[in-house]
């Protein structure tokens, strides 16, 4: 659900798996995107260039990565659905699968 997501929201980059890694240790919680992580994220903050301020708003603890950490999965995807402004039948398939 996720890789489908992201593969939509970046056409112009290839993606061929998702994953949201969680450092325990830092207990932070951000999205991995295979195979070309930073040139996604780069490819995303040029497409959403509001991706900061609303990274911010659900408190991100890193905004100066690939992609913003968030202490808690559900900043982090509710970070991504706003970003997205994703419809409500994705919000709920995407909490649901996270």
């Amino acid at each position: 659900m996720l890789t489908t997501i992201l593969s939509r929201a970046v056409p112009s980059v290839w993606v061929e798996s998702v994953r949201v890694v969680h450092w325990p240790s830092e207990g932070l919680y951000f999205i991995n995107v295979i195979p070309t992580h930073g040139d996604y994220w780069a490819r995303f903050k040029m497409k959403y260039p509001y991706w900061e301020r609303v990274a911010l708003k659900y408190g991100a603890k890193d905004v100066d990565v690939a992609c913003p950490v968030f202490p808690t999965l559900k900043q982090l995807l509710s970070w991504l659905i706003d970003t997205l402004d994703l419809s409500q039948g994705e919000r709920n398939l995407l909490h649901l699968f996270c």
